[in-house]
């Protein structure tokens, strides 16, 4: 929350006091019958959230993941919450389901001693696996998880320690080192930061001004993945949001103020058919400072994608300064005009027509991209 108070003078935030901070909170709980369940603040619009929840405490209680279930649907009423909850900035990895891995391991650490009283041996030895709990040395001296899972409902008095049942646990996560910002407004704005590396080929027509992406790659790092197949929709999600943003999208506003691109008639959001599959390339260093080592990866491409495709068309171009979006009309106009003055040696581009500067790209990157 720190960053978003630097709207603020010194003065109002010491007025108002210090916000800083990115809680997360997450309850995981055993029901009677040994089933999981697992509440979280962070409420999803088709992310997958709850897929990576009940496999992250899948992973911790050795069950698959449809054993477990996940609500998302936040009732700051009962549920554990703080201010800071939410789905934003890209904190589900790295703060959310970091919070869930947190609660699970208590609870399992609380379930270890059962077991091992159980199953008379000391509670290091105890292992989760394959819907069973069981003794490291010896597997076949096991039990199901979830008949020992329900003993603390059932059989309170049964336990090693009455006190101690293995019910449900609750978990406030925030990160260090996010503190308020100070009196010149230096702020570390989040606990840890994804890397991302683009590059890309475009050839542009002439004559309409079209963009054609030719090769697209890019390459993250947000730490540990957790689940593949999310994580590339994750990706591919953000690339087609700034292809739009790049080429296409645009709020356009008549002389009288009225707006001219209130529907997606005159609002050119990208389909299927303008979006290409780009190469998404992994580089893996698990962050240190999140529970599960995780970064995020939500918003990368939307911000690094238009950077990259304007900067390929201003180098096919030969020209330093570009407006976005790329549109058709408006890279159209901009060839026209060059093709018709040419520009001078001392501005961008140089005297060289623009037909020689695209014949001298041509040479040069159609090796490469073959």
């Amino acid at each position: 929350m720190g960053y978003i108070t630097t709207v603020l003078t010194a003065e109002e935030r010491a007025r108002a006091g210090p916000k800083g901070g990115a809680q997360a909170a997450a309850n995981v709980a055993l029901d009677p019958l040994g089933g999981v369940s697992v509440v979280i603040d962070s409420v999803p619009q088709g992310q997958g959230h709850r897929t990576v929840v009940a496999q992250v405490v899948g992973e911790v209680f050795g069950l698959p993941p449809a054993a477990i279930r996940v609500h998302a649907e936040l009732d700051t009423g009962k549920d554990a919450w703080s201010i800071a909850a939410g789905n934003y900035s890209s904190r589900f990895a790295g703060a959310v389901a970091g919070a869930v891995h947190l609660a699970a391991m208590r609870l399992r650490e609380k379930l270890a001693p059962i077991a091992a009283a159980a199953l008379n041996i000391g509670p290091d030895e105890v292992r989760f696996a394959d819907g069973r709990i069981f003794a490291a040395a010896n597997p076949d001296n096991a039990i199901a998880f979830t008949r020992l899972a329900g003993t603390s409902h059932w059989s309170p008095g049964s336990l090693p320690d009455p006190d101690a049942a293995a019910l449900r646990e609750t978990v406030f996560w925030t990160p260090p080192g996010l503190d308020a910002p100070n009196q010149t407004d230096e702020i570390n704005a989040a606990a840890a930061y994804g890397f991302i590396f683009d590059f890309c080929g475009v050839e542009i027509d002439r004559d309409t001004g079209g963009v054609r992406i030719d090769k697209y790659v890019t390459m993250h790092d947000a730490g540990r993945i957790l689940n593949p197949a999310l994580f590339d929709g994750q990706v591919l999600g953000g690339f087609a949001h700034g292809v739009g943003a790049a080429l296409r999208e645009e709020f356009v506003y008549g002389e009288d103020g009225s707006f001219l691109t209130g529907s997606f008639a005159d609002y050119p959001v990208p389909t299927a058919c303008e979006i290409p599959s780009p190469v998404i390339l992994h580089c893996e260093i698990p962050s240190p400072v999140t529970p599960l080592g995780a970064k995020g990866v939500g918003e990368g491409n939307s911000m690094s994608t238009p950077v990259c495709l304007a900067n390929a068309v201003a180098d096919a171009l030969g020209i330093s300064n570009l407006t976005l979006p790329l549109t058709q009309s408006r890279l159209a106009a901009l060839l026209h005009d060059l093709i018709r003055h040419p520009r001078g040696s001392g501005e961008p581009g140089g005297h060289i027509s623009l037909d020689s500067r695209i014949q001298s790209l041509d040479s040069r990157i159609q090796p490469s991209l073959e």
